[in-house]
């Protein structure tokens, strides 16, 4: 997930043709079948995505406001949008979100120094806040939980599955806290732990080379979305191109001797996953203007976007999220933050959307 229309640009910059793909010996088409469920507004950034139990989305936005949408019956042909709640009392913008108990969730964001997408966050305006519709499943409540002023730039949020009320929250980038961008050196990558009903929190995965920013694909993020599963905390790389995992206890500290495991790569800029359904080991990430499905052996396939025959569909994806309904059990939900692939980079226009990407009958 990132937070600054500076990396859209610099995705461009970075693209090559010529992706190697998998050959594409299984049922049914690449690129997969897909469909536009809601187009923003020009100037809105849409960021990420998390889903109720009862299969409704919700999706944040970075700019203008800091927000988050609700998309009701994302099954129907035309499903619904309403605002769910505007967390202007505490930030400008909303980066990450996901669940912790049931119909709960976590949002993380700051203040940023212009309404812009390319700005900087405040300094020690980064907090993590709540949403929750446990109470009233039409109107939610929200409540601040905690500041962290010491971030870079939270991102990410992973419940603990054994302990839902404790989320791992990834950090990392390299937009310094000031009006004009000047230092591009990059902040190391971390995760901290929250416990969302006492708001104490601290860092639990620091000085992981893993979680930096190399500078490869210029300035940008380094660990970048995050997800536990099992034992195993998964992330990925937005500026190498790796996905990792590694090993944490049941307080989300890695398990020694905490070396990190490499399950693939790829020449993309990574920004978010998901799970399942079929294969739960199978990855659904989001890349550079793709979606690809990521095997456990470490294989990569593009199924929508860049790399396939419809290379046209998916400008700036950022977030992914597989529907809890039965409607919609195989149906992946992608955001994204791009109305088109402009020929000048600096010329992309916000404009986020949000489709649904059919993966029924895929296997590698």
């Amino acid at each position: 997930m990132r937070s600054s229309a500076c990396s859209v640009i610099l995705g461009f910059l970075a693209y090559t043709p010529g992706l190697a793909l998998l050959p594409r010996d299984r049922p049914g088409p690449v690129p997969l079948p897909n469909r536009l469920l809601h187009h923003w507004p020009n100037g809105t950034w849409v960021e990420n995505i998390s889903v109720r139990p009862n299969g409704n989305l919700l999706v944040t936005t970075s700019t203008p406001t800091g927000s988050v949408f609700h998309v009701k019956e994302p099954w129907k042909d035309d499903p619904e949008i309403e605002l769910a709640y505007d967390f202007d009392e505490w930030v400008d913008r909303l980066i990450g979100i996901g669940e912790t108990t049931p119909d709960t969730f976590v949002v993380v964001g700051s203040r940023f120094y212009a309404p812009d997408a390319v700005s900087s966050p405040v300094e020690r305006t980064f907090c993590a806040m709540e949403l929750d519709y446990s109470r009233n499943p039409e109107k939610p409540t929200a409540r601040l939980i905690a500041w962290f002023p010491e971030a870079y730039l939270l991102q990410s949020v992973a419940a603990l599955p054994w302990d839902p009320t404790t989320v791992l929250i990834s950090d990392q980038y390299l937009l310094k806290p000031r009006q004009n961008q000047t230092d591009w050196s990059p902040s190391p990558g971390q995760v901290w732990r929250l416990d969302t009903r006492t708001g104490e929190h601290s860092l639990v995965m620091t000085d992981y080379v893993e979680f930096n920013s190399t500078g490869l694909k210029g300035p940008d993020t380094g660990i970048n979305g995050v997800k536990v599963r099992e034992n195993y905390f998964y992330w990925v790389n937005l500026d190498t191109g790796y996905v990792y995992r590694l090993k944490i206890d049941k307080k989300g500290v890695p398990v020694p001797p905490g070396k990190p495991e490499t399950l693939a790569y790829y020449d993309t800029l990574w920004d978010d996953f998901a799970f399942g359904p079929g294969n739960k080991d199978t990855i659904w990430a989001t890349g550079r203007n793709a979606v690809f499905a990521i095997s456990p052996k470490g294989e990569v396939v593009s199924v929508v976007g860049v790399g396939t025959s419809d290379n046209l569909t998916f400008p700036g994806p950022t977030a992914s999220a597989f529907g809890r309904h039965s409607n919609d059990k195989n149906i992946l939900y992608v955001t994204g933050n791009l109305i088109n692939f402009p020929e000048n980079p600096l010329d992309g226009i916000l404009g986020g959307w949000i489709r649904a990407v059919d993966t029924t009958g895929f296997h590698f």
